[in-house]
C-alpha cells in the first residue's frame, strides 16, 4: 500500500530543468495542450535553439498558478524562480524601431527579454503604432522571446553530463575515432562538459562537435585545465565564434584593448592543472571596468571587443555582470580573411 505515496514524494522531489507558469489572467495561452498559443511557440524555440547552439534544452513545464497576479507569469530554472512579468489585459507591446519613432501614448515598460524602453498600447492601436515606427508584439512573443533569451543566457546551467555524452555519442556515429581517442583516454567526461559549457555561456555554438572534440584531443596533450581547453577549441572553431558580430559586408567592427591593460591581466593569471584564477587587486579590476565603461559604455546589443587570447577570459569575466553585451574575442579567433574594422581603443 506504501507505494502510492511512494510516487507522490518523488513526484514533490522532482525539479523540472525550466519551468513556465502563468496567473488565471493568461491560462488561455497555454489551454489546448501542445496546440495551445504557447506550446507551439516553445516547440518553435527549442528548433531555433538546436540550429543557433547545436543545444536541444530540456522540455519546459507548463503549468497554472493561482497564487500569481492574474496577467503575470513566471519563469523558472531548476526550481528557482529566475524572471516574473506582468502583461496588462487587452494590450499589446510597442517597441520603438531607432531613434525615429513618434511618441506614444500608453502604460511606460520595459521589454522584459533585453530591457528595452517600451509602451503597452491597446491592441486596437498597434496598426498606428507600426505606422509611428514601432514593432508591435502580442503577449505569446513577448513570453516566447523572454524564456528564449532567459535559455541562450543560462544555457551553461542547463547543459548537463548527460548532454555532453549525448553529444558524443552522436559525433560517434560517423566520427567514432574522435571519440575513442578523446574520453576517458585524455579527458574524463566532467572535463569535456565544462569546456561545453564555457563555449555556452558565451553563446558559441557546440554544433560542430567533430572539431570541438578534435581540437580537445589536440590540447588535451598538454593541458587538462578547462579555461585553457576552452581557449584553444575557440580558435579552432574561429568562424563559429565570430560570424554572429560580422557586418553585412563580412567585416568586424570591434574595439582594441590597450596592450598595458593585457599585459596587467596576464601577469596576475595563476594557472592550475584544473582552473585558472585571476589575483588581480578589487581595485584594479575595478579601475579596468570603469576604462571600459568610459569608452564602450552600456551598448543595448553586443558589440565585440579583440584582445590577447591571455587576457580573453579574464577581461569577459570582469564585464560579464554589468556589460553582458561586451564581448571579448581573441586575435586568434577572428579568421585570417577576416578583416577587423577599429571602433576605437580601451586604454
Amino acid at each position: 500500500k506504501a507505494a502510492p505515496a511512494r510516487e507522490d514524494l518523488d513526484a514533490v522531489l522532482r525539479i523540472e530543468p525550466l519551468a513556465v507558469e502563468v496567473g488565471l489572467g493568461l491560462v488561455r495561452l497555454v489551454e489546448g495542450g501542445k496546440n495551445s498559443p504557447l506550446l507551439r511557440r516553445i516547440s518553435g524555440i527549442r528548433r531555433q535553439l538546436a540550429g543557433d547552439l547545436g543545444y536541444v534544452f530540456p522540455p519546459v513545464r507548463v503549468a497554472d498558478n493561482l497564487s500569481l497576479r492574474p496577467r503575470e507569469y513566471l519563469i523558472s530554472l531548476k526550481g528557482v524562480e529566475i524572471a516574473r512579468y506582468e502583461m496588462p489585459q487587452g494590450c499589446e507591446l510597442a517597441i520603438p524601431v531607432g531613434k525615429s519613432a513618434a511618441p506614444l501614448g500608453g502604460q511606460a515598460t520595459r521589454e522584459p527579454a533585453f530591457g528595452m524602453p517600451a509602451w503597452w498600447i491597446p491592441s486596437e492601436e498597434a496598426e498606428r503604432a507600426r505606422r509611428a515606427n514601432y514593432t508591435v508584439v502580442d503577449p505569446v512573443s513577448v513570453l516566447g522571446t523572454h524564456l528564449s533569451e532567459l535559455i541562450r543566457r543560462h544555457a551553461h546551467e542547463l547543459f548537463s553530463r548527460q548532454d555532453a555524452k549525448k553529444l558524443l555519442d552522436r559525433v560517434a556515429i560517423e566520427n567514432p575515432k574522435v571519440v575513442e581517442e578523446l574520453t576517458p583516454k585524455l579527458l574524463p567526461l566532467a572535463t569535456v562538459q565544462r569546456v561545453l559549457q564555457n563555449l555556452l555561456r558565451e553563446r558559441v555554438s557546440i554544433r560542430d562537435g567533430v572539431s570541438i572534440l578534435e581540437a580537445l584531443s589536440e590540447a588535451a596533450t598538454s593541458t587538462r585545465n578547462p579555461i585553457l581547453l576552452t581557449e584553444y577549441v575557440r580558435q579552432a572553431i574561429r568562424r563559429t565564434v565570430v560570424k554572429p558580430y560580422l557586418n553585412t559586408t563580412g567585416d568586424l567592427p570591434a574595439y582594441f584593448m590597450d596592450p598595458a591593460i593585457e599585459q596587467a591581466i596576464e601577469g596576475a593569471v595563476q594557472h592550475g592543472e584544473q582552473n585558472s584564477h585571476l589575483t588581480m587587486a578589487p581595485q584594479a579590476i575595478r579601475d579596468i571596468l570603469k576604462r571600459i565603461e568610459q569608452k564602450i559604455g552600456t551598448p543595448e546589443t553586443p558589440v565585440a571587443t579583440v584582445t590577447s587570447s591571455g587576457a580573453r577570459h579574464f577581461l569577459r569575466q570582469i564585464a560579464e555582470a554589468s556589460r553582458a553585451n561586451i564581448i571579448f574575442l581573441s586575435h586568434n579567433e577572428v579568421p585570417a580573411e577576416g578583416k577587423v574594422v577599429s571602433q576605437g581603443l580601451v586604454q
